[in-house]
């Protein structure tokens, strides 16, 4: 069944590549959970990125700091776009991550959280966010000056899918994987610009 959706996977990029094109440029950071026991299928996600020849960081959500420095060098080294994915506490590390690089003066091209805990902020640095939770996880909001294109997606009433494996899902890495070729490919034109007056409200799109 992995296979079936990672074929489509393929499909789409060869839909979308134009004839002799290079593999998109920017960064993919992979971020998991507790001791990396329960993220592992985030490993698949790296080996397909490798397989694209396309930058990847997998590391554990203690390295968010470190990380978000990297990625903002990276990224003011005209080497992005960056893409974070985040598992249980890896998906409030890669809030942590943009929090950090929007202090740097970087942003970021997408978010992917897998049931990260509590409700995350999302700062005005991150153009879209792409947020899975169920029973375990919270949704994603925008924070001050956000206009990130928010999309959280409720997981609870599929009995196939819980907290320690929807970083497996094939379905799930397939959209996934989807999403990151898009992002990687449009560059930071759909970046959102920081609103100079912070503002306070926080909206996300509904649940579906």
């Amino acid at each position: 069944m992995r296979t079936f959706w990672l074929a489509i996977v393929f499909a789409v990029g060869l839909i979308f590549a134009p004839a002799g094109a290079q593999a998109a440029p920017g960064h993919v950071y992979l971020l998991k959970g507790l001791a990396n026991v329960f993220s592992t299928g985030l490993d698949n996600y790296a080996a397909e990125l490798n397989r694209r020849h396309i930058p990847v960081t997998v590391a554990n959500h203690s390295e968010a700091a470190g990380l978000a420095i990297e990625a903002a060098r990276l990224y003011k080294a005209g080497k992005g776009p960056i893409v974070i994915v985040g598992h249980s506490l890896g998906g409030a590390a890669s809030t942590q991550m943009a929090e950090i690089m929007q202090q740097q003066g970087a942003k970021v091209a997408l978010i992917v959280n897998y049931g990260p805990p509590g409700n995350q902020v999302i700062p005005a640095n991150v153009a879209r966010v792409v947020n899975y939770y169920g029973v375990v996880g919270g949704i994603a909001v925008r924070g001050p000056g956000s206009r990130a294109a928010i999309t959280n997606v409720n997981l609870s009433a599929d009995p196939n899918i819980n907290h320690f494996n929807m970083d497996k899902s094939p379905r799930l890495e397939a959209k996934t994987m989807a999403q990151i070729l898009a992002a990687l490919r449009s560059g930071h034109r759909a970046a959102p610009k920081v609103a100079a007056t912070p503002q306070h409200s926080a909206s996300a799109t509904p649940a579906q």
